[in-house]
């Protein structure tokens, strides 16, 4: 059967429903006025419409068992109609015992089938009960309306935008728009990430470079004063000596030595003469060096920083413009960092202080176990030789020594080591003097991560003018006269859209709304579903005698109910003979 999208109904007859124990007709005509007093079966009009073409009472209830009557094992409901075409159709709802059937056009059908030649029971009871809507389905009407909203399509809602937003998102996918939003928020979020670590890594080269600018002059002075010291005991120890010929007398002193075991002792004793301290801390020494010296430079900038921080500066270490209002929690902040060094710094020198004393120990135990060597060597190569091997022992320290003293030899190995560590610092100064081009690199990746910020940052704000005006256009179709439902709210602060709904009526609160304005307001939302829908079905109207205004507005069949001091009556102005029916 074809969707029937407009009818009125001729009469209604029902059968051991609510009150009406034996049969009871009723005609209705375009308007239909019913008046009676409470409990004469004004609302079981209502109800039986209701239940004959949704299966339920007027107000949508789960159940159907407050309808039959008491003292009846069958309850019938039949409801005579003209569709759209003219045509005339009969619908009847029977119900005995738990078993329920329909009967359309003596033809037995679903509810389902029922909604697919009507309408579903939300939308059928929201036009036919003017209040349905409002007070029952409540927040659930937004999903409702969302779905009987016409699609605007994202070419109309672009045209009716600047020219520039519409550049902006021309190659931009807007099905959804919030969606949009939200992921170019994350990537704004990124690109704000990568921003404060550009701006953090040039402030630290920035930093460094002063440092090592003021460093620069002191470990020159000190590295041209350890070379030279080096040079100078370098130059004395072979001055005048011909260390080659000294090698020469000593190979020729040790093969005069007879027999195996002199010779093995004789290697031996230039092994312990020429071993020399390797201390097994030099790695770690070196490494804690370094951490005490980077402390004490963090503690030298955290106070220079302190010290001049101003007003509208930024804070070195966390980037927040300075006021006066967080001066001094950003001073406490630098000061704990300030703190923390320090303490790191102590606990640190006490670890250095510690590794030296067992270098200084390993060193002693070192030479102890050496000096055992040799004067065990000594002693039994001075029982094979003597003056031989005294002379090897003399030409092998002057071959290490040279001129020198034993305290100027371990004088010059450690400026050789001082020497070393001098090169290794001066790389680091070279390096921060390179500081300038890769603040120049770091300085172009900023610009970079800023402008595509700006960017961002414009495709949102495009983006939030996109749905703003999309809710215009879709949400003008909930216009009504006095009454309005609002659906979204933006958020001033984010441009966020966000879901809401909220009834007013004259700009108040359906909630503080009379019971007249609450019949007015519910009859603008059944006029606004039944536009939405292109359904003109009839509308009954509880408490008429409430309102004088606004029942004109109706376009289909109108059924009042007037609360009145008698009798169940019924009547059809519009007819040239006034009949008044009564209940039996």
């Amino acid at each position: 059967m074809e969707k029937i999208k407009a009818f009125s109904i001729l009469r209604v007859r029902m059968t051991g429903f609510k009150r009406f124990k034996e049969t009871y007709e009723v005609e209705l005509d375009k308007v239909t006025y019913v008046s009676g007093a409470n409990g004469q079966g004004k609302t079981s009009i209502a109800d039986a419409i209701a239940y004959a073409f949704c299966g339920t009472p007027v107000w949508g209830e789960k159940t159907c068992d407050r309808l039959q009557n008491a003292e009846c094992k069958e309850m019938r409901v039949e409801v005579d109609f003209v569709d759209q075409d003219g045509e005339v159709h009969s619908l009847i709802r029977r119900k005995v015992g738990n078993n329920t059937t329909i009967m359309l056009d003596k033809v037995q059908v679903r509810q389902l089938d029922l909604t697919s030649v009507f309408a579903d029971k939300e939308i059928f009871l929201s036009v036919f009960n003017p209040l349905y809507f409002i007070e029952k389905i409540a927040e659930g009407g937004r999903e409702l309306l969302m779905k009987l909203l016409p699609v605007i399509d994202e070419k109309d809602i672009l045209a009716q935008m600047s020219e520039s937003t519409q550049a902006l998102l021309e190659n931009e996918s807007l099905l959804d728009p919030m969606f949009y939003i939200k992921k170019k928020r994350e990537e704004l979020k990124e690109i704000d990430e990568s921003v404060t670590y550009f701006e953090g890594q040039i402030d630290l080269l920035k930093t460094q470079q002063r440092e090592a600018a003021e460093k620069v002059d002191g470990v020159i002075a000190k590295g041209e004063k350890i070379i030279a010291r080096k040079t100078e005991l370098e130059e004395k120890q072979f001055s005048g000596i011909d260390v080659e010929a000294l090698k020469s007398r000593q190979a020729k002193i040790a093969e005069n030595l007879s027999g195996e075991r002199k010779t093995k002792l004789i290697e031996k004793q230039a092994e312990a003469q020429n071993r020399q301290y390797k201390s097994k801390f030099a790695d770690e020494i070196a490494k804690v060096k370094a951490e005490i010296e980077a402390l004490s430079n963090r503690c030298k900038t955290l106070t220079a920083q302190a010290k001049g921080i101003k007003l509208g500066d930024k804070c070195p270490t966390c980037h927040t413009v300075v006021t006066e209002a967080n001066y001094q929690s950003i001073i406490a902040g630098i000061k704990a960092l300030y703190d923390e060094a320090y303490k790191k710094g102590q606990g640190t020198m006490q670890a250095y202080k510690e590794l030296l004393e067992l270098d200084e120990k390993s060193k002693a135990k070192f030479e102890e176990f050496r000096a055992e060597d040799l004067k065990r060597i000594e002693a039994e190569l001075a029982e094979l030789s003597g003056s031989d091997v005294s002379e090897i022992a003399m030409l092998e320290d002057r071959i290490r020594l040279g001129n020198l003293t034993e305290e100027e030899f371990a004088e010059l190995n450690d400026l050789i080591k001082q020497a070393d560590a001098y090169a290794v610092e001066v790389n680091a100064l070279a390096e921060a003097d390179n500081a300038t081009e890769k603040i120049a690199q770091i300085e172009k990746s900023l610009k970079a991560s800023q402008t595509q910020k700006i960017d961002i940052t414009n495709l949102i704000h495009a983006a939030g003018e996109f749905v703003a005006k999309k809710a215009e256009l879709t949400f003008n179709q909930l216009k009504m006269n006095r009454a309005s439902i609002k659906l979204i709210d933006v958020v001033k602060t984010t441009g966020e859209v966000k879901d809401v709904f909220k009834f007013t009526y004259d700009g108040k609160d359906y909630r503080w709304l009379s019971t007249s304005e609450k019949i007015k307001a519910g009859l603008e939302v059944a006029n606004l579903l039944a536009r939405l829908t292109k359904l003109n079905y009839p509308t009954y109207i509880d408490n008429a005698e409430c309102i004088t205004t606004g029942i004109d507005s109706i376009h289909g069949q109108l059924i009042a109910a007037f609360a009145r001091n008698t009798q169940l009556t019924v009547i059809h102005p519009h007819r040239q003979n006034v009949q008044m029916k009564e209940a039996a």
